[in-house]
């Protein structure tokens, strides 16, 4: 059967997401053709074929010659410079906007959206300066005309050596790392004709840096609730690119929020969406490829997930659901 003529789908970047978006794709007789340079990726294991390869302006291009379209499952440290023979979700355009992340700060801050405090400078004597004031850790990054390096700065030396590692980098960020204990992830689809399709935020819980639960952000306030929502609308509204994205917002101790980060995939947490909502994001997903219409989910299981790496059972609720996510798995249970 054809689908808006597409028969082949390339996914670049092979995590959960690739790996659901592949089955859904299954479903209706098209072919997925993966690119990730992890032979046991996640997304490996359902997929039609694998090109085992780092991922380059090179190898994407490869990928867009063997597929009717290519959606990326992952952000890009560089710029997408090379000639594409099929159509991109995110287009290149928007994957360059993402990388680009003083532009990005610039936006958030036009939008008045609350990030992460960032540091901006663009020479050498001056962000020295700036180091010599900070709080280790840090993050550290360097801005390059086609790249973007960055690197967690736990001392004095690692800032020394990093920075004295380029020649020829055109500014450089300098951002202190929060260790947020929730995390807010948003999911959100936008068609063609520009309308975006949101899900109810997801609140990832952590102990230390390890993720543990993924729940429906039942905690937040009716009020922050609709200016996360406001906050997404506007950046995605401005971002203007067709596509899926994950919006990630810190929670902080008053219970506000931050901005964190825009990625063109589907947080770990999309899974949950198989189970809470009539509609699963992958699905919507591959119909909005197909250029079959995306609706409003509805959500009719309150469930919440559990990551366990010992693969026990032990404070796990029955019935649950079991899925496979690289080294550990995810039991997604109801709400009691």
């Amino acid at each position: 059967m054809n689908f808006n003529g597409i028969n082949q789908i390339g996914i670049v970047g092979g995590g959960s997401a690739a790996l659901m978006l592949a089955l859904e794709a299954s479903k209706k007789g098209i072919h997925t053709t993966l690119l990730d340079p992890q032979i046991d990726c996640v997304g490996a294991q359902v997929v039609t074929e694998h090109i085992i390869a780092t991922i380059t302006n090179e190898s994407i291009q490869k990928l867009s010659l063997r597929s009717d379209v290519v959606v990326f499952n992952t952000s890009l440290p560089y710029v997408l410079n090379t000639k594409l023979h099929a159509s991109t979700y995110p287009s290149r355009q928007v994957m360059n906007r993402l990388s680009d992340k003083k532009e990005l700060l610039d936006l958030l801050e036009e939008l008045q959206i609350p990030t992460i405090t960032t540091y901006y400078q663009d020479n050498k004597a001056d962000t020295f300066d700036k180091i010599e004031n900070l709080t280790f850790p840090f993050r550290f990054i360097k801005q390059y005309a086609d790249r973007i390096e960055s690197m967690d700065i736990t001392s004095a030396e690692d800032a020394a050596d990093f920075i004295l590692e380029e020649e020829k980098a055109d500014s450089f960020l300098l951002q202190p790392i929060t260790h947020y204990t929730s995390i807010i992830a948003c999911l959100a689809i936008v068609d063609s004709d520009g309308k975006i399709t949101l899900y109810d935020p997801l609140e990832e819980k952590f102990e230390g840096d390890t993720l543990c639960t993924i729940q429906i952000a039942n905690d937040l306030s009716k009020t922050m609730l609709q200016k996360i929502g406001r906050y997404n609308k506007k950046l995605l509204k401005e971002i203007a690119g067709q596509g899926i994205y994950t919006i990630k917002y810190g929670l902080k101790p008053n219970k506000g929020v931050e901005f964190i980060e825009i990625t063109p995939e589907i947080s770990i947490s999309g899974i949950l969406t198989l189970e809470a909502y009539d509609m699963s994001i992958y699905e919507q997903y591959i119909h909005m490829l197909l250029n079959m219409k995306v609706i409003g989910p509805t959500l009719i299981n309150n469930v919440h997930g559990i990551i366990k790496q010992d693969h026990s059972t032990k404070s796990i609720n029955t019935p649950y659901h079991i899925y496979n996510v690289g080294i550990t798995r995810l039991y997604v249970t109801p709400n009691e």
